[in-house]
């Protein structure tokens, strides 16, 4: 399941990612941030994933990393919230990528929040 979080601020968007997700679900969101970089320049994204499947997690991970890749001068930061520990390393391993991402647990959430504010 896919589902926006609200935020008062235009340029902060959040999505949590939880139990299956497909292929077609990462596409959705790729598109949507598409709009949302359209709409306002530069983004900064927070992704909460809960009870995500790793088979769900890596599912699109390629299309995930070639959109990381090509926007990475319009996606300024990326916070990920996750308790899972293979999602955790995951997340780490990418760090060196081209865009600012951290990882943050469920118990700091308001952390990731205002780490992209």
């Amino acid at each position: 399941m896919m589902q926006r979080l609200e935020h008062p601020n235009d340029t902060i968007i959040g999505y949590e990612l939880s139990g299956g997700v497909s292929a077609d679900d990462y596409t959705r969101l790729a598109s949507e941030l598409r709009d949302e970089i359209a709409r306002h320049g530069t983004i900064r994204l927070l992704i909460r994933l809960s009870d995500l499947a790793l088979s769900s997690f890596l599912t699109g991970l390629d299309e995930r990393m070639t959109f990381i890749r090509r926007s990475r001068d319009e996606v300024e930061r990326i916070a990920v919230v996750t308790d899972d520990t293979v999602t955790q390393l995951l997340s780490k391993a990418v760090e060196a990528g081209p865009v600012e991402i951290r990882t943050f647990s469920s118990d700091d959430e308001a952390v990731a929040w205002a780490w992209l504010e």
